[in-house]
C-alpha cells in the first residue's frame, strides 16, 4: 500500500480515500481519466510515491484515482502548487510547535530530545513528531523509562575508522556533516550515537534534499516548456497567416523560437542528466557500505546496517532510473523542437 502520512487536520471522508489507495490502483489509468497524457499521468504518480511531502503525495494520489477526466490535468496546474504551499504552512506550524515544547521541557527529558532531534528531520518526521511522537515522549518521562546516564560500550577504533571515512567521502552532505560531529565530539557516546540515530536521520535528510531538487526541476523545466512552447506555437499561427516579406520575417521569429525550446530542453535535460549522477553516486555508496557491513565483526549492529543499505541503495537506483528517463524525455525534446 502506498504509505500516507496521517494529518488530523483533513477531512474524515477524504482521508479515508487516500488511505484506501494502494499501488496497485496507480499502475492503470481507468478510462474515466484517459484526457490526460501518459507523460502527465506518469508525473503525478511519481508525485504520489516519492514527493518527500506527504500533502503533495496525499493530493497526487486524489488527482490519480479520481473520476474526474480533468482531475490530473488540473493537479498539475494548480493542485501541486496548492499541495506544495500547504507543506510549508503545516511545517511552519509543525516547527513552532516543536520549538515551543522543547523551550519548556527539561533538558534531560525524551521530550527535549525528540523536540531537537525533531527538528533537524524530513518534513514528515516533524509532523509524525507533533502527531505521535511527542505523546511517546511524554508517557515515557511520565514513567521514568527514559535515561540518560546508561551505559555506552566503548567504540572500537575500527568503527571510529569507519565513521571517518564516512565523514570524508559520503556523497551525501547531511551524513557527512553527522559523521564529522560524532568524531569532533570523540566520546564513545558519540560513535554510538551516530551508528544508532544520526547516520539513518542523516541519509534521510539527504534523501529528502534530493527529492526537493528534483521536484523543483521539474516544477521549473515544464513551466518554462510550456510558456516557450506557446510562443513557439504563437509565432507559428502569426507565420502562417502573414505573406510576402512579413512572412519571411515572421519565419524568422518562428525559428527563433522554437531554437528558445530546443535550448531550454536540452538544459533541463543536462540538468537531469546531473541528478542521475548525483543518485548513482548516492546508490554506488549504500552498495559499498552493505558489502563492508556483510564483513565488518565489531559490536554494531551491523545486521540492520545491511538492511538499511540494501534499501536506501534500491531506492537510489530507482531515482536513477527515473532521472535517467527524465534526461532522455528532454533531449528528445530538444530534438522535436529542432526538427520545427
Amino acid at each position: 500500500m502506498l504509505k500516507i502520512h496521517r494529518q488530523s487536520r483533513l477531512p474524515a471522508a477524504l482521508l479515508a480515500l487516500v488511505l484506501a489507495l494502494g499501488i496497485a490502483q496507480l499502475a492503470v489509468a481507468p478510462p474515466a481519466v484517459a484526457a490526460a497524457s501518459q507523460a502527465d499521468r506518469e508525473r503525478v504518480q511519481w508525485r504520489a510515491m516519492s514527493d518527500g511531502r506527504w500533502e503533495v503525495r496525499t493530493a497526487a494520489v486524489v488527482a490519480l484515482n479520481s473520476s474526474d477526466p480533468d482531475a490530473v490535468t488540473r493537479f498539475l496546474q494548480t493542485g501541486l502548487a496548492s499541495a506544495i504551499n500547504r507543506a510549508v504552512i503545516f511545517e511552519r506550524a509543525d516547527v513552532a510547535e516543536i520549538n515551543y515544547w522543547l523551550r519548556i521541557s527539561p533538558t534531560d527529558s525524551a521530550v527535549h530530545l525528540g523536540c531537537e532531534r525533531a527538528l533537524m528531520a524530513t518534513h514528515d518526521e516533524k509532523h509524525e513528531f507533533v502527531e505521535t511522537g511527542l505523546a511517546i515522549a511524554q508517557e515515557l518521562d511520565a514513567s521514568g523509562q527514559h535515561q540518560h546516564d546508561e551505559e555506552v560500550a566503548e567504540q572500537a577504533q575500527a568503527d571510529r575508522d569507519f565513521v571517518g571515512s564516512l565523514a570524508e567521502s559520503d556523497p551525501g552532505p547531511q551524513v557527512r556533516a553527522a559523521a564529522v560531529a560524532a568524531i569532533a565530539g570523540g566520546e564513545d557516546r558519540d560513535i554510538a550515537d551516530f551508528f544508532n540515530y544520526y547516520w539513518a536521520a542523516g541519509a534521510r535528510l539527504d534523501d529528502e534534499a534530493y527529492r526537493l531538487a528534483i521536484s523543483d526541476l521539474d516544477l521549473r523545466g515544464n513551466a518554462t516548456m510550456a510558456r516557450l512552447r506557446q510562443a513557439a506555437l504563437d509565432a507559428e499561427a502569426a507565420e502562417a497567416a502573414a505573406s510576402g516579406e512579413a512572412a519571411e520575417k515572421l519565419h524568422a521569429e518562428t525559428v527563433a523560437a522554437w531554437r528558445a525550446v530546443a535550448t531550454a530542453a536540452t538544459g533541463t535535460s543536462v540538468n537531469w542528466a546531473a541528478e542521475r549522477d548525483r543518485a548513482a553516486e548516492q546508490a554506488a555508496k549504500w552498495a559499498t557500505v552493505a558489502e563492508y557491513a556483510q564483513g565488518a565483526t565489531t559490536e554494531q549492529d551491523w545486521a540492520a546496517v545491511v538492511a538499511r543499505a540494501g534499501t536506501n541503495a534500491a531506492a537510489w537506483q530507482d531515482a536513477v532510473r527515473w532521472a535517467e528517463e527524465q534526461a532522455q524525455m528532454w533531449a528528445r525534446l530538444a530534438e522535436e523542437a529542432d526538427d520545427r
